[in-house]
C-alpha cells in the first residue's frame, strides 16, 4: 500500500506543478484545487510514512525481541491496519478531487461537465465496493499468533507420561513374562535330558 501511496503523491504533485491555470480561473476554483492537492500529497505521504515505520519496528521487535514478541509484533502491526488504510483513503480522495478540479478549470463547457460525472462516478464506485469487498472479507473470529504456536499444557503432559510410563511398565512386565516362560522351558529340556540319561 505504501507504494499505491507513493504513485498518487508522484501524480498529485506533477498534476500541481505542471498544470497551467488560465490567469482567468475563478479565485474559488483554483483554491479548491490547491487545497485537494496538498490534501492528497500529505495524506499519501503520511500513509507512506506510516505503512514504512509500522514494518520495520514491527518485524525487527518480532524478529530480534524476547520470548513473546512475536505475538505483541503482530497485534501490534494489525492494531496499526486502520490508520493506516484511512490515510491511503484520504489520499485517494483528494487525487480524485484534484482531478474534479482540474476539470472545471482547464476544459470547456460541456466536456468538463461530462468529465466531472465521470470522476464522481469512479469516486463513488471505489467506495461501495470498497465497503462490500471489507464486508466479505471480515473476520469476526481471528486466529491469534499464540493458538498456533501453543504447546500441551502440563496436565497433558503428565498425563501423557503416565500413559509413557504405563506402556513402559507394561513391556516390562511382557519381558518378564517372556524371560520367566524361557526359563521354565529350559528346566523342563533340562530334566528331560537328565531323565533319558538315567534311563
Amino acid at each position: 500500500m505504501a507504494t499505491q501511496a507513493a504513485v498518487l503523491a508522484g501524480f498529485t504533485t506533477t498534476c500541481l506543478i505542471e498544470l497551467n491555470i488560465p490567469p482567468d480561473t475563478h479565485y474559488l476554483a483554483k483554491s479548491c484545487l490547491h487545497i485537494a492537492a496538498i490534501f492528497s500529497i500529505c495524506s499519501n505521504i503520511a500513509c507512506v510514512s506510516l505503512s514504512t515505520i509500522t514494518n520495520i519496528w514491527g518485524s525487527g521487535k518480532a524478529l530480534r525481541g524476547k520470548d513473546g514478541s512475536m505475538d505483541e509484533a503482530v497485534e501490534g502491526i494489525n492494531s496499526e491496519r486502520e490508520l493506516i488504510f484511512r490515510t491511503f483513503a484520504f489520499g485517494l480522495c483528494g487525487n480524485l478531487c484534484t482531478v474534479l478540479c482540474a476539470c472545471f478549470i482547464t476544459m470547456s463547457w460541456p466536456i468538463n461537465f461530462f468529465a466531472a460525472t465521470m470522476v464522481v462516478y469512479t469516486l463513488y464506485l471505489i467506495y461501495t465496493n470498497a465497503i462490500r469487498i471489507q464486508r466479505k472479507f471480515h473476520m469476526a473470529d481471528v486466529v491469534r499468533l499464540d493458538d498456533l504456536t501453543a504447546f500441551p499444557t502440563n496436565g497433558n503432559s503428565n498425563g501423557n507420561g503416565r500413559g509413557h510410563g504405563h506402556g513402559i511398565s507394561t513391556a516390562s512386565t511382557n519381558t518378564d513374562v517372556d524371560s520367566h516362560s524361557s526359563s521354565a522351558l529350559l528346566g523342563h529340556r533340562g530334566r528331560s535330558s537328565k531323565g533319558l540319561l538315567d534311563v
